[in-house]
């Protein structure tokens, strides 16, 4: 009985371990006014240059997951607009930090008596 008992809290404990947090968040924003062909989000640690930069297309919104983020630091991220006439000023700044996606390491010396 207690190996069984054993083998059942240890698949219990292997399955909730490799039960992943999915974390998402999206950047949204009005369109601008006139022709626009596309945006640029910006993006990095500093609120006056972002520095980073991905082309998202012609859409209102992009998955903040898909940036190359790094866990609990604050970063700051912008949008402009672009035609062939050139690029927009960036809107305004938004703080964003990463939460924490990693999972605590298993309990050890469990034991079943």
């Amino acid at each position: 009985m207690k190996i069984y008992t054993k083998t059942i809290i240890l698949t219990l404990i292997m399955a909730f371990v490799s039960i992943a947090v999915v974390s998402a968040a999206t950047l949204v924003w009005d369109p601008s006014s006139g022709t626009v062909d596309g945006y640029n989000v910006y993006y990095g640690t500093s609120a006056t240059n972002p520095g980073a930069s991905v082309n998202v297309g012609d859409t209102t919104q992009y998955s903040i997951d898909s940036l190359p983020l790094s866990e609990n630091v604050q970063y700051y991220i912008c949008v402009s607009a672009y035609n062939a006439a050139g690029e927009s000023n960036p809107s305004a700044p938004v703080a964003y930090t990463p939460a924490d996606t990693t999972p605590p390491t298993p309990p050890v010396g469990l034991v079943a008596e």
